[in-house]
């Protein structure tokens, strides 16, 4: 196994709201290994934006992070200061956000935003840093980079707006890259050019990259290893074939049975009952047995530790605990 870029020890994270104190992440682990690729999946709720925000050190300033460890390389994240968060973010840990039209400065050109964070953290001058930008932009398929140096974020279609995301990511050669949703809201051709994109800048950096997706078509096609959230804790950790070939937590079936099948003629598609709890409703036990077809008053009075089922193949099921069939 490669060595370890990063290492998230019992995350836990809160909101402070009207209501008082909600956590939304409740001791979250794992690990990123150099020149991985780990997708953490689940639906809307399940914490995942939450996770990637607490890594960067920008959660809302309604939020904090109460517990839990957060190693870059072996140096703690979770006790710097603002500015020495400054100083790794955009440098050594990059994020491409979900919504590139919101994430981008409407105000300044792409040009403008491309420069300045390599003239804070590379050290280049302006002249330097626009060479360096219409590279990058050049890097990630643009063609006509000179041009959209001058461009202003709405003057480019979705999937530009993306690429402009990436490359501005990757500008400071940062060791990991944190992918928040980059295919949502884009044509299936243009899905399919970023994750190229991004299976080819890893292949040729050796950066390590962190996936949150909704979307296990884009797990299958470009994780190595796969994190399963649901409500703010992890249920399955597993390698993608071993995720697509034997899951583990029902949870995890539900989501695969979810998918659509390309030579499956049905009726109605599946999905899974219900939703995911409110942060401030949680159920008592596994907190996915109101929903889980194999539910039973044991899993409403137990709440189960992440298991291992078979090396490192991990979920959070009582049912998996007893070695009792799952899939």
């Amino acid at each position: 196994m490669q060595e370890a870029v990063l290492k998230v020890d019992g995350l836990k994270v809160r909101f402070k709201t009207e209501d008082g104190y909600v956590s939304t992440v409740n001791g979250v682990s794992f690990t990123v290994h150099e020149g991985e690729t780990l997708a953490i999946v689940g639906e809307s709720g399940s914490g995942k934006s939450v996770t990637s925000l607490a890594l960067m050190g920008i959660l809302p300033p309604n939020g904090e992070v109460v517990e839990g460890s957060i190693l870059y390389r072996d140096r703690e994240l979770t006790n710097l200061s603002k500015k020495d968060y400054r100083k790794i973010r955009g440098n050594d840990i990059s994020m491409i956000f979900q919504e590139p039209m919101t994430a981008l400065n409407p105000v300044f050109t792409i040009g403008f935003q491309l420069r300045e964070p390599l003239m804070l953290h590379a050290a280049l001058n302006k002249q330097q840093a626009h060479s360096r930008a219409i590279e990058m932009l050049r890097s990630v398929g643009i063609s006509d980079a000179e041009k959209v140096m001058g461009r202003f974020p709405h003057q480019l279609s979705g999937g530009m707006r993306q690429r402009v995301m990436i490359a501005m990511a990757l500008s400071c050669n940062p060791k990991l890259l944190i992918a928040d949703e980059p295919t949502t809201a884009l044509d299936v051709t243009i899905q399919a050019q970023i994750l190229t994109l991004l299976r080819n800048l890893k292949r040729q950096s050796s950066t390590s990259i962190m996936i949150i997706t909704h979307d296990l078509g884009v797990v299958a096609e470009i994780a190595d290893r796969v994190v399963v959230m649901y409500a703010g804790e992890i249920v399955e950790v597993a390698t993608v074939d071993e995720l697509f070939e034997s899951p583990q937590h029902p949870y995890t079936k539900g989501l695969l049975n979810s998918m659509p099948k390309i030579h499956d003629v049905v009726d109605e598609l599946y999905s899974i009952e219900g939703t995911v709890p409110s942060p401030l409703e949680m159920p008592t036990g596994c907190k996915f047995h109101p929903r889980c077809p194999l539910g039973d008053s044991e899993c409403a009075k137990i709440h189960p530790s992440l298991e291992s089922k078979e090396g490192d193949h991990l979920a959070r099921c009582i049912k998996v605990a007893k070695k009792e069939l799952v899939v």
